[in-house]
């Protein structure tokens, strides 16, 4: 691991954790180990190549080449990595080169795989605060709350809480027992964390989220670069993506303002059914 460094306060520090394998391949993986099967060369191969190729970013991330190793990393997230480490790094690299939108962009992505790290709340508090210093960047209330589990956490919790509550109601039944106030109370919890994983689906699959990447980005009344000017955005604005046609998006900020932008001004975040528009 590389040591910390503290840059203006905020801390920025490599993670040498390799690259797991992402979604249902971890999953598979995990399976044939278990039953006893053995790795094949070939994804002995992947694997090694992909530990090669993130110490060989982070290497470049110590000697001081940023934006060699933010391209070494964003090649890594191309190729089908996506773990919280590598989008830490990659939003560490990023920053550090200049490019604050990249480097949100990389911690949201590695904010929904750990939403709950210090150090990456701490980053991307950090980064956010040089986009903006007042209100507007703030992330509301019932999105900070939602986005502090996983879906996949809130789902298991619901489902934990769900065959608890169902426990408890047949053991009452088959010792002719009431335990309404436990009974009450399991309810309230299994109603909380199934809206929280109501909300948290919602935020993930529909909610198209967008982070600009150019300096200064003048968004358009209209889909024209006649269009007439409407409000400035600035590297790092994160918004909201109400609409595309060719080239260009059209997006809402934190003030409610709702303008058109190049589409090459800008990452869209991927949704969980959809694929990216273009690399982080």
């Amino acid at each position: 691991m590389g040591a910390e460094e503290s840059v203006n306060g905020g801390k920025f520090n490599l993670r040498g954790v390799l690259p797991r394998l992402p979604g249902k391949a971890s999953c598979l993986f995990l399976t044939l180990f278990l039953f006893g099967f053995l790795e094949t060369p070939a994804a002995n191969l992947v694997e090694s190549n992909a530990v090669a190729e993130f110490d060989r970013a982070n290497k470049l991330y110590e000697q001081g080449k940023f934006p060699e190793a933010a391209g070494a990393y964003e090649a890594l997230a191309a190729g089908g990595g996506n773990n919280a480490s590598l989008w830490f790094n990659l939003g560490n690299a990023a920053y550090k080169s200049g490019q604050t939108g990249r480097a949100i962009v990389a911690y949201r992505m590695a904010e929904r795989l750990t939403p709950r790290d210090p150090a990456l709340r701490a980053n991307l508090q950090f980064v956010r605060g040089k986009v903006y210093s007042d209100e507007r960047t703030r992330v509301p209330t019932w999105k900070a709350a939602v986005r502090i589990a996983t879906l996949n956490e809130w789902t298991a919790l619901t489902a934990m809480l769900f065959w608890a509550w169902c426990a408890v109601l047949m053991t009452g039944e088959m010792t002719r027992r009431r335990y309404t106030k436990s009974l009450l109370a399991g309810l309230g919890l299994l109603l909380f964390s199934g809206t929280a994983g109501a909300i948290a689906a919602s935020d993930l699959w529909n909610e198209n989220e967008a982070v600009v990447v150019a300096r200064e980005v003048t968004a358009r009344f209209g889909p024209l670069d006649e269009s007439q000017a409407a409000f400035q955005l600035r590297d790092g604005a994160e918004v909201i993506l109400l609409d595309a046609k060719g080239s260009w998006l059209q997006v809402r900020d934190a003030e409610k303002r709702t303008g058109w932008m190049r589409r090459d001004e800008a990452v869209v975040l991927p949704s969980a059914f959809s694929k990216r528009t273009s690399s982080p």
